[in-house]
């Protein structure tokens, strides 16, 4: 669930939540009670604070790789503990955040810690924090209270290489394709070189050849000649 991710970044605002993030404007214990963190005076400007946090993962166009680990409240003569920041301004109108009461916040590495925030409560009616939450103190008389959390994993695990398929080589041998044709002989120069020649004939040849004097028809016809004069 959403809800179980760790808490990347958190601020205060004025109306405009900036993108990315929630705003808790309701306490969790009362639908209808504000979790407004500003308490007004009589007679003056109505002013609105309300705390907005978001899950994404990394923040700042993945230049932020923090997660929440936790929240103090403390006057505003004094100074945060360390390794914590102070919300000191809104986000939206960089206006003054809080007063008399202030909100410091600590962010760590994700891989330096299994565990982190994942959920920020106001409650306006109960005087302790529900089970599973941890009371951080109280705000404009609302009680602010987080939960803890396992940090998933920030990189999914190594995918394993797929297996390769095993290509088996064939021995590829020659195809000749023999040439039947009277005038078409086939000789070999060296062994394994076949070269199909034309075996040409000139006109000498040809008519030394095929040369037929027609001598028998010629003596033939003229004894024939011979017998019909008689």
């Amino acid at each position: 669930m959403v809800d179980d991710l760790p808490i990347t970044g958190l601020c205060i605002v004025e109306q405009t939540c900036p993108p990315g993030y929630l705003m808790i404007d309701k306490c969790e214990d009362n639908s209808k009670a504000e979790a407004d963190l500003w308490k007004d005076q009589f007679f003056a400007k109505k002013v609105k604070r309300f705390l907005c946090i978001t899950r994404v993962f990394p923040l700042a166009q993945g230049t932020l790789n923090n997660v929440l680990v936790d929240v103090c409240l403390h006057d505003e003569k004094e100074l945060p503990p360390a390794g914590f920041s102070t919300i000191s301004t809104c986000q939206d109108t960089q206006e003054v955040a809080l007063k008399k009461r202030l909100m410091s916040v600590k962010l760590i590495p994700r891989d330096q810690t299994s565990n982190a925030i994942n959920d920020l409560q106001f409650l306006s009616k109960a005087r302790k924090a529900p089970p599973g939450y941890t009371l951080v103190g109280e705000l404009n008389g609302l009680l602010l209270c987080y939960r803890f959390g396992p940090v998933p994993n920030s990189t999914p695990p190594p995918v394993p290489p797929r297996p390769q398929p095993v290509v088996q080589q064939t021995e590829i041998k020659p195809y000749h394709i023999p040439v039947q044709a009277a005038s078409l002989q086939s000789h070999s120069d060296s062994p394994g070189d076949e070269v199909t020649s034309l075996r040409f004939r000139s006109r000498e040849n040809i008519e030394h050849e095929f040369d037929y004097p027609f001598f028998v028809e010629r003596q033939a016809q003229h004894t024939h000649h011979n017998y019909n004069g008689m």
